[in-house]
Order: C-alpha cells, then structure tokens, then sequence
C-alpha cells in the first residue's frame, strides 16, 4: 500500500530521530536539541504512530534505531540537509560560498588537511571549509547523518565501515616519541625493559589505534609499561612527552610537525608492524558536491607528495 505524507508530520520529528541516532540517548538528544527529556520522548512517539512502526529500542547500552528507524533516518538527514543549504543560499541574492564539510582525525589534521586546505584556497577561494574533529566512531556516524561530505584519517575497523566507501592515499605507522635528550636516545642498544620502564602516553581504549598500539608492545616484548597515561588529546600528550620522560606512542601524521622542527625524536624501534592505511571516507553513494569532488581532488595531490617525504623522514629518524 503506497503511504502519503501525513499532515502531523513536522521538522521537530524529523530533528528528534537524527539526535537520537547521533547521541543513542534520550537525555543527551535533549540536551543537543535544547530540548526537555520527556518533549524528545514525547516527539519519538508521535512519529512512531505517524509511521506506524517502532523506530527505536532503549537497551541498557542506550537507544538503538530498528530497521524502520535506520531506513526513516537516510531520508530524514537529507530532508534537512537539503533544508539547511536551502537557507544558506538566502540573504543578500547572490550565490553563496559553497561549504566542504570535512570531519578530521588527529593523524591528519596536522599536516595532510591543513597542506590541502592552503592549496585548495588558491585554486578556488569560493570554497570554505568546515572542520569537524573527533572520534573515528563518532564522525563516521556524523558522515552516515549527512552531516559531513568525507572523514580524512586511518581507516576504521571493519565493522564500521558497512554502507561507506575508503580510499587508501597512504600507509603509516605508529612512533614511539621523545622529547630531544631523552636517555633513551643514548642507550647503547635499546632494550624491551629500557622502555617498559618509562611513562607512556597511549590513545584511551575503545579507539581503533589502541588494540594496534597493545599488540605490537605484546609481540615486540615491550609489553604495557609500568606508569601508564591514556589520553585522546594531544595537547596533553605533547606536553607530558616535552616536559618529562613519557614517551607517546602515536601516529606519524600528528607528531611529524615536531620532528621536523626538533622538537621530538623518535626512539630507533621498528613500529612499522603498526602501519595502517590513511585516507579518505565517503558514502560512497550518490553524487558527492562540486566543492567535495574539488577538495578530494586536491587530497590526492598533497597526499601523493607526502609519501615520499613520509618514508625519507621516517629512514632518518629511525
């Protein structure tokens, strides 16, 4: 039986499903929506009897969207992404800078993004960029949401990358950095033990570069060090390696700024068993935006001149 568009239907349904597929919890699709728990709940079920169907289970975990809820929600996230450029293009009558919406993982946003942005705003300065950081998990959930056009940095587990699309522009590992003089840096032949006896900075658990980060210290003899800090931002990470004798084990991308300008080294430990693929996610499904095509088009470029330069860094340091 085709359904017709019911006339209950309003925007504030359409808004509430697509912050309970984001937050998975009522509480934080409130807070998101500036709304009150019980209006997000009361909105969830006003558009389960409009469609007839259970579009989400709460479970001890917090909500999860049913088949019905996830079909609704592709259709719902492009109803109002179409709204929100729809508006952007008001105003004053003239055709309004077209927006790439990118979400950025650490491992990129230090170099490869910022190296593509500066060109791509020489090419085409009708173009502006809006970053988005975060997790893995978190931004591709965003990019499924439409929120986001692409996610820039190393793949993802298998498991989340059902229904999108990666391409590979290069590989690169995880290093173990130190600040310049770290005694570490004058042993004589670095042992499992020399460093199992230093801090470590390593990413928090749940991210995809620690189980990677876990089984190489396991099979390389290192093991877990004794003092232990696990942190996903790098401001503080940086701060305990430059300041004392932590060592960070982290991706190449987000310390390679600090060793070519010496403020870090690189302990001569082969990680390159860490070596992960870094690229670009998409949909994978449909037509991507001019603006998107173009900045992808420009990623391709700086990533081909990075490898190179990558692999004659990382001989150097090693």
């Amino acid at each position: 039986m085709l359904r017709t568009l019911d006339p209950r239907l309003r925007l504030r349904h359409l808004q509430c499903l697509v912050a309970l597929a984001s937050h998975r919890s009522v509480l934080k699709a409130a807070d998101a929506l500036a709304q009150t728990p019980s209006a997000v709940s009361k909105s969830l079920a006003e558009l389960e009897a409009i469609t007839g169907e259970t579009l989400a289970l709460r479970h001890r975990k917090g909500l999860e969207l049913t088949p019905a809820g996830h079909i609704l929600l592709r259709h719902a996230a492009q109803a109002i992404g179409a709204l929100r450029d729809g508006f952007e293009l008001l105003g004053t009558g003239e055709k309004a800078p077209e927006h790439v919406r990118i979400g950025i993982l650490p491992t990129a946003a230090a170099t490869l993004v910022p190296n593509a942005i500066r060109q791509m705003q020489a090419r085409y300065s009708h173009l502006v960029v809006t970053a988005h950081g975060g997790t893995n998990a978190d931004l591709l959930v965003r990019l499924k949401l439409r929120e986001l056009d692409l996610v820039i940095g190393r793949i993802s587990h298998p498991s989340e990358m059902v229904g999108i699309s990666f391409e590979h522009l290069y590989m690169e590992p995880l290093v173990m950095a130190v600040r310049p003089g770290h005694p570490l840096l004058d042993a004589p032949a670095l042992q499992p033990a020399d460093v199992r006896a230093y801090p470590m900075v390593l990413p928090m658990k749940g991210t995809y570069i620690r189980p990677a980060a876990e089984t190489f210290l396991q099979s390389s003899g290192i093991g877990m060090p004794q003092q232990l800090v696990e942190t996903l931002s790098s401001t503080m990470a940086r701060s305990l390696m430059r300041t004392g004798d932590a060592i960070w084990f982290v991706p190449y991308g987000v310390i390679e700024l600090d060793l070519d300008d010496g403020l870090a080294r690189t302990l001569p430990v082969d990680t390159s068993p860490t070596s992960a693929a870094v690229g670009l996610t998409t949909l994978g499904t449909g037509e991507l935006p001019e603006g998107a095509r173009l900045f992808i088009d420009v990623m391709r470029e700086v990533a081909s001149e990075m490898r190179n330069r990558n692999r004659r860094s990382l001989m150097q340091e090693g």
